[in-house]
């Protein structure tokens, strides 16, 4: 539909669960979108991708800085769009935010690492399956792992069916370290730490995947 969406947030004095469009086409223009059924709590730090197979977007945690939530909502984009509370099976994640995660378009899943749940700094990485009726699991991930960590997007390299994380708070201090983590037989993480000229430390900043030129971009 050539727009952004924006959902909820902390603007500081307030937290929101609030929905907004940029339409990309011609002129960039701002609209409040008004879903359908009962809406997400308000809440910050939560992760969304957009699962093109159910056409919608599915968000997981966040917290209201009170409540670090493990809830799984959806937004239907087809025709009006509605929200709707996923109750998957399996036993899920503990509550976090500020937590990375990736679309996983090889195995249609959501890909969830790390975060903070008020106390750790979380180096977990869960799979939520999104065939049919959704499903948690935690990912039995060979190679050495990343620490623990918060503040750090992810993207999806489709070409070679892995998540890529740079940076993030650890509790050893800001990092600016690169780990990939491929989605195919077996999960594994890899660090990459052997790239060249790396950003400086940093987290909480965005990221996307620029498919043209198959390359990460962080701001």
């Amino acid at each position: 539909r050539d727009r952004m969406l924006v959902m909820g947030g902390n603007t500081g004095s307030a937290k929101l669960n609030d929905v907004w469009e940029l339409s990309l086409s011609g002129a960039p223009a701002w609209n409040q979108l008004a879903p359908s059924g009962t809406a997400p709590a308000v809440r910050g730090g939560h992760a969304g991708i957009y699962d093109p197979v159910g056409d919608r977007v599915v968000i997981f945690g966040g917290s209201n800085l009170s409540t670090r939530y493990n809830d799984v909502w959806s937004l239907a984009l087809s025709g009006s769009p509605a929200w709707s509370n996923l109750t998957p099976l399996g036993t899920p994640p503990s509550g976090r935010w500020v937590h990375g995660a990736s679309y996983d378009a090889g195995g249609h899943n959501l890909i969830v690492f790390g975060g903070y749940d008020g106390t750790n700094y979380l180096g977990d990485a869960w799979q939520l399956a999104l065939d049919g009726t959704p499903a948690w699991t935690l990912l039995a991930v060979s190679g050495s792992s990343p620490t623990g960590r918060w503040g750090m997007p992810c993207v999806y390299d489709p070409a070679r069916q892995r998540m890529v994380l740079f940076g993030g708070a650890t509790t050893v201090g800001d990092a600016d370290d690169v780990w990939t983590l491929s989605l195919g037989a077996g999960p594994q993480w890899d660090s990459q730490l052997g790239v060249s000229s790396h950003a400086t430390w940093r987290y909480e900043f965005p990221s996307v995947y620029d498919a043209a030129g198959r390359r990460m971009i962080v701001f």
